[in-house]
């Protein structure tokens, strides 16, 4: 955390950039780095507003009126206003951002239009300072009808170090791993990525296994199901996409197309799916990244993410699913003839043919 914050504390002193946009991953600890900016720089401002969970919670006009309300609030030292309607809590808020010297941050924002139903598109005063979080990148664009200007900051992932530390602290209440576990941890470290939520989560699971054999019991499902706790905060980013075909593209990818050339990959489903225009929209959302040399990469959370949705659709029989690529699963659905109207692809490693002298025949 510590370098983090040296990295990006200078903002607060550039009287130029009022703005800070921290985008990442969902539960990269983005909102954890806004939180820790706000505690420890708080005494610098009259007002201090924090506004979580934007996308989430604005479901409604009514919702985002009682968003408007508490910024307003925490903008006045808690003094309560009832706002009519959401234009004129726009335009309240704009009169009191260009009096008050204010730390706000807005957790979760995802459109553009969010951003400006809070705030207008008025003058800030110059020594407030608000940090937006966002699963959204390439968020300057946001920006340029106003005159305003802001810093971006992409999160980064914990490092092995770091992720062993965190797992460590949730797990066995210390900084050290506590002996005998050592290897075990590192599999975790390895399943989680760097994700700081998956290694809290995870950690404080297997926190209450108190033995080596009932984390080994524990670990045989990684990378077989999710934790709740995980899929619950990575698939909003998924549900949150702007169409279908965004999300049938993204389960194709998770499904099958991992490591593939995205040119590859747009020939064979342009036609019938849009697959670039999806393709950069995932990019932007940070649920898919392209390598220099055009290879389709995927956090291995996400993909487990995108997969157990499928493995949702049809628990017990495979052949119900839209999507197969557990070879197994895939080669029992062929050997026995199975298969459904729902069912878009199927991968088979043909390997496993050989496995079966019969199997050539059956197929």
């Amino acid at each position: 955390m510590d370098a983090r914050v040296k990295e990006i504390n200078s903002w607060l002193k550039q009287p130029d950039r009022i703005f800070l946009v921290i985008c990442g991953m969902g539960g990269s600890g983005k909102t954890t780095l806004a939180q820790y900016i706000v505690y420890t720089n708080w005494q610098n401002f009259d007002n201090i507003s924090i506004i979580e969970d934007i996308s989430s919670r604005c479901k409604e006009p009514h919702d985002l009126l009682q968003l408007q309300e508490k910024l307003f609030g925490d903008i006045f030292c808690g003094k309560k206003r009832k706002v009519p309607s959401v234009c004129q809590g726009t335009f309240e808020i704009e009169e009191a951002l260009e009096k008050e010297k204010a730390l706000i941050i807005l957790n979760d924002i995802v459109e553009q239009s969010q951003l400006y139903a809070f705030l207008g598109n008025g003058d800030i005063n110059k020594q407030s300072r608000i940090i937006i979080t966002t699963r959204e990148s390439n968020t300057l664009k946001w920006f340029k009808p106003t005159s305003w200007r802001c810093q971006e900051y992409n999160m980064k992932l914990l490092d092995d170090e770091e992720s062993l530390e965190l797992l460590s602290l949730h797990a066995f209440r210390s900084k050290i791993v506590m002996e005998g576990y050592e290897e075990l941890a590192k599999k975790v470290v390895k399943y989680c990525d760097g994700n700081p939520l998956a290694l809290e989560v995870l950690g404080s699971s297997l926190q209450k296994n108190n033995s080596i054999l009932s984390w080994k019991s524990a670990l045989n499902l990684l990378g077989k199901d999710i934790h709740l706790g995980i899929q619950r905060v990575l698939v909003r980013s998924y549900n949150m996409l702007p169409y279908d075909n965004d999300r049938e593209i993204f389960l194709h990818i998770a499904c099958f197309l991992i490591g593939m050339d995205m040119d590859y990959v747009v020939k064979i489903l342009e036609h019938d799916y849009s697959a670039m225009s999806s393709i950069i929209t995932l990019t932007k959302r940070c649920l898919l990244s392209v390598s220099p040399n055009k290879k389709l990469l995927m956090h291995p959370l996400l993909q487990e993410m995108g997969r157990t949705i499928v493995r949702q659709e049809s628990p017990k029989d495979p052949a119900k699913r839209s999507r197969v690529w557990c070879n197994k699963e895939s080669y029992d659905l062929l050997r026995n003839k199975k298969g459904s109207k729902t069912m878009e692809g199927l991968a088979l490693d043909m390997k496993i043919l050989t496995e079966d002298k019969y199997a050539l025949k059956v197929i």
